[in-house]
């Protein structure tokens, strides 16, 4: 299950934050650090603070893009403090592990996305994500840094991944399981969806403004959809088209 869970940091300032991240992941038996345009790429620094973690340091992918990062995941997890306006989609670390569990245990990929330490996630990357990770911090002074807010995202992770495996189906049951359940869409199989869907009904003329599209998209990511009805609804937008052709003609 461990291994079907990855934590994306986006935009590091200092390497030091990667190599601390990277000793807060291995603590609870994580191994998965995939590294967004990091500021400072992987160094000495970031080798002597992950203390012991090094072999997670230097295994971290580095990719330019968010969406390389997270492209064949089927469920993302986006931190940030400044969430008001996404409420319906609020979690907090403990349900964050039973999710990720959940998830992870009939074989979805997951990733936990940290944004950059001085301004958190942009909101079009909180709008990729399904699920939105607010630390319920004292409101007086709620200062994390960035390894800290992983310990602690990793620890409840952890916690999670006990509960499951004492009570764990025999092998059989499991694998049994996870055959019979169908594959989520991935973010990037959601994100060819959203362009379909917003070039179609912007041709339209439904969509004039970004504020429908926003909502839209959280109204999918709620659904959690599934590939196989991901297909549908792609089948559909291609039919409105070629209607639309068809009388055009």
């Amino acid at each position: 299950m461990l291994d079907n869970i990855r934590i994306v940091l986006i935009e590091t300032s200092h390497s030091g934050n990667i190599g601390s991240a990277a000793r807060a992941m291995k603590t609870m038996g994580l191994s998965e650090l995939y590294l967004v345009s990091p500021k400072q790429g992987i160094d000495e620094q970031a080798i002597a603070l992950s203390a012991g973690a090094g072999d997670v340091v230097k295994n971290a992918v580095v990719v330019e893009r968010f969406e390389q990062a997270v492209g064949d995941c089927s469920l993302l997890i986006g931190t940030s403090a400044r969430l008001r306006h996404l409420q319906n989609s609020l979690i907090e670390p403990c349900q964050c592990g039973e999710i990720t569990m959940q998830a992870a245990k009939c074989g979805e990929k997951v990733a936990i996305i940290f944004g950059r330490e001085r301004v958190g996630l942009t909101n079009d990357e909180l709008l990729k994500c399904r699920y939105h990770l607010t630390i319920p911090a004292n409101p007086d002074y709620s200062s994390l840094n960035l390894a800290m807010a992983v310990q602690l995202v990793c620890y409840e992770l952890r916690m999670a991944f006990l509960s499951q495996t004492a009570q764990e189906m025999p092998v059989v049951a499991i694998e049994n399981t996870v055959k019979n359940t169908a594959l989520l869409a991935t973010a990037q199989q959601l994100e060819y969806f959203f362009e379909h869907t917003e070039r179609l009904y912007q041709s339209l003329g439904f969509i004039q403004n970004q504020g429908v599209m926003q909502k839209l998209r959280r109204l999918y990511q709620r659904a959690a959809v599934e590939q196989n009805e991901l297909n549908i609804l792609r089948g559909m937008l291609t039919a409105v088209e070629k209607h639309l052709y068809f009388h055009k003609e």
